[in-house]
């Protein structure tokens, strides 16, 4: 597979190329003369000064991937003339191709495409001819004929969770769960075709967990735990032993106490998602498949 990455591609679209094109295929003058504003109306830097664009589209603009769809065509058009399987999503694109040296091939003659025709340049550090089995394209990979998320995407997945129910955060529980479920869902429909049930069970085990470990936090003082978990029906007779324990947060969020009082059931009620009901319900929306008697 050939991995192209644009260095900085945003940032230095040629205005006269990108014009060009739409002008190829817009009859309006009025809109092709507000989208040379939009693209020429320049930024404002911290100091409040106003400096002008010459060159590129505004990240994260509502009209830059767009933008990006239409200076590209040009090359996706060069691409099928050379008979090339690729896939290319805004300026992220691979190539496949049956071996190393044809890789590197199409490497070298895609740069000088770019350069000359769209005055692109290509990132040699970050593109590479690898493997497919080494390879992956927007998070995901291809294993053995099947799609799985990346090793990166899950450890950025993880990472993320963490940072949303961070010991440290001093935010109320609720406002974490809030953050946790729009994140947290958000994440699977995006990787879902690349996540298996079992990692989705072991995904939400772990939540939980970073869930209890939250709950541990704020609840700081022995005294506040043991009135907490009386509450939630831990018994006098075992409380102190969760209460007044000298292990830290994240060992006793796997105690077996703790685990009664903030049961999988309580903390649904308290709104904390699960993955996996939400995995069954896009993989199977008609629910699961039986064998037939």
């Amino acid at each position: 597979m050939v991995d192209c990455d644009l260095k900085s591609f945003f940032d230095t679209v040629d205005h006269g190329k990108l014009m060009g094109r739409l002008r190829d295929e817009v009859d309006d003058p009025r809109l092709l003369r507000l989208i040379a504003g939009y693209l020429k109306a320049g930024v404002i830097l911290p100091d409040g000064t106003l400096e002008g664009t010459t060159e590129g589209v505004p990240q994260g603009g509502p009209l830059s991937p767009l933008m990006a769809n239409v200076l590209l065509n040009e090359l996706d058009h060069e691409l099928e003339a050379r008979g090339h399987s690729f896939v290319r999503y805004a300026d992220d694109f691979v190539i496949l191709c049956k071996s190393p040296r044809a890789g590197r091939r199409i490497m070298e003659s895609v740069r000088r495409f770019l350069h000359k025709r769209l005055k692109l340049i290509v990132n040699e550090a970050k593109s590479q001819v690898v493997k497919l089995s080494e390879a992956s394209y927007l998070g995901f990979q291809i294993l053995r004929g099947r799609v799985r998320w990346s090793a990166k995407a899950r450890k950025e997945f993880k990472a993320s969770i963490r940072g949303i129910t961070g010991r440290t955060r001093g935010v109320s529980p609720r406002q974490v769960i809030e953050e946790l479920t729009l994140y947290a869902r958000g994440a699977l429909n995006y990787y879902v075709i690349g996540v298996n049930f079992a990692e989705v069970r072991e995904l939400d085990g772990w939540i939980r967990r970073r869930m209890r470990l939250y709950y541990l936090k704020q609840w700081k003082r022995p005294r506040t735990r043991r009135r907490k978990l009386l509450r939630l029906g831990i018994g006098r007779d075992e409380v102190h032993l969760a209460s007044r324990s000298r292990k830290g947060p994240w060992r006793m969020s796997c105690n077996s106490i703790i685990n009664r009082a903030l049961s999988v059931a309580w903390l649904r009620r308290q709104g904390v998602p699960s993955l996996e009901e939400q995995w069954i319900a896009i993989r199977y929306p008609n629910g699961p498949k039986r064998p037939p008697r």
